[in-house]
């Protein structure tokens, strides 16, 4: 039976656990162990805090000796804090929910997370998607289970496609000849990207970077294994130049942001969309949309020999171990707990694609984010959106470089050196 037929909610309905703020202490019995988990779930009107908290108070109904002291913060404010933490010794962490994999690998360099190898076991293995895990692979050694995944995709109008006699393209040269006719279609952006938001212009050319190298080269690159040197880096930042030069991209496509994207698609005005998979909800929850025959895609691919289930996206945040608890073992347990429980949930809150074998109810899941979950099964390898690996300068340049493609003037060699001087910077 495919997976995705039925599903069965853990823990929803069960009561709400308050969280504890910082600094404030706890009494349990002597022989209680109490684990310090800190998390950045604090919106009161969060289905996925609400989640969160009734797995919490799940975990310790099914063990009665453990006590879980919730540490939370907005996530601005949290970030600041546990890197804050981790600076010193963090002894009053034992599980804390984190970005893999490129912040992550900052405290794994440093020793501070310690593996879950030894406690993941083949039944759990058993329960997560194939290559979910990859970002949290790092060194030989794995530190924490995935929640959800998500993928870029390009949601594609098919009426303006039959209008403009073109299929929905599988290749690159396909996406060009398809552009190009739907470019004559009166009023009408062939590929909207909605650039003026810079993760949205850097998404695309991440997009087809991911198509001229390879996943597992762009993820090694971007954690500064390799150096920024593949010629398929170039090529991709050419691909660009040319989607913007054949008018594809729209006369500039630096002036709207994914908002006005957005409404020009619902309006009937755009062909193809560059979202997130999140943009099924929009679609199919707008109440003044012309457009009702949608298709969505991976991004499509440059040549035969390109590995069609990369997908730009990924499992991009779990619940780690801190190396030096002294409850190891506890620690190991409820972090993989939590990740598996939040993760079953996934699809019905709305927060992504599970990563775990999970039987869905499809009756409850709109009928673009069903399309989504077919597609989410032919794929393997992902690479998040580049800004949530690269440090903070580095994703700052390569945003910045991603919109200068679009300006009308684009210098891919300075687009280049820009990215290795960047990268190469990075600590």
């Amino acid at each position: 039976m495919n997976k995705w037929k039925k599903f069965t909610a853990a823990c929803m309905g069960a009561a709400m656990v308050g969280t504890t703020v910082f600094g404030s202490s706890a009494v349990f019995a002597d022989d209680t162990v109490t684990l310090d988990v800190w998390h950045q779930f604090t919106d009161p009107e969060s289905a996925q805090t609400s989640a969160f908290e009734a797995a919490v108070k799940e975990y310790e109904k099914e063990h009665d000796n453990i006590k879980i002291k919730l540490h939370g913060l907005d996530t601005e404010s949290y970030k600041t804090k546990i890197s804050t933490e981790f600076a010193s010794s963090a002894s009053g962490v034992d599980v804390f929910y984190y970005w893999a994999p490129g912040k992550l690998k900052l405290f794994t360099d440093a020793d501070k997370v310690l593996p879950l190898n030894d406690y993941v076991t083949d039944d759990i293995k058993s329960k997560i998607k194939e290559g979910s895990t990859s970002n949290f692979e790092l060194d030989g050694n794995l530190y924490g289970l995935p929640i959800d995944s998500y993928m870029m995709c390009l949601f594609c109008n098919k009426d303006l496609f039959d209008e403009a006699g073109v299929e929905i393209p599988k290749t690159y040269d396909e996406l060009l000849t398809a552009g190009e006719a739907l470019e004559k279609l009166d009023g009408v952006t062939p590929l909207a990207v909605g650039a003026k938001d810079a993760w949205l212009a850097g998404a695309l050319y991440e997009s087809l970077a991911l198509r001229e190298v390879g996943a597992s080269e762009v993820q090694s690159t971007l954690l500064g294994e390799k150096e920024f040197t593949n010629d398929g880096f170039k090529k991709a930042a050419e691909d660009v130049v040319e989607l913007y030069d054949k008018g594809i991209l729209g006369k500039s496509p630096l002036e709207d942001g994914e908002a006005e994207a957005t409404a020009d698609f619902l309006n009937g005005k755009v062909a193809m969309q560059l979202d997130g998979s999140w943009f099924a909800g929009t679609i199919d929850n707008a109440e003044d949309s012309s457009v009702k025959n949608v298709e969505v895609i991976t991004f499509p691919v440059v040549s035969d020999k390109q590995d069609a289930t990369d997908y730009a996206g990924g499992a991009g945040a779990s619940f780690f171990v801190n190396k030096n608890t002294d409850t190891p073992k506890e620690s190991a347990d409820f972090a993989m707990y939590i990740s598996e429980k939040m993760g079953e949930q996934a699809l019905e809150l709305g927060t992504g694609f599970p990563c775990w074998n999970t039987d869905i109810d499809t009756d409850k899941v709109s009928p673009t984010f069903v399309k989504l979950m077919d597609l989410y099964d032919g794929v393997k390898t992902g690479v998040q959106n580049w800004d949530g690996i690269l440090g903070a300068n580095a994703a700052a340049v390569h945003l910045e470089q991603a919109q200068s493609l679009l300006s009308g003037s684009a210098d891919v060699d300075s687009f280049m050196s820009a990215h290795q001087e960047a990268i190469s910077a990075q600590e």
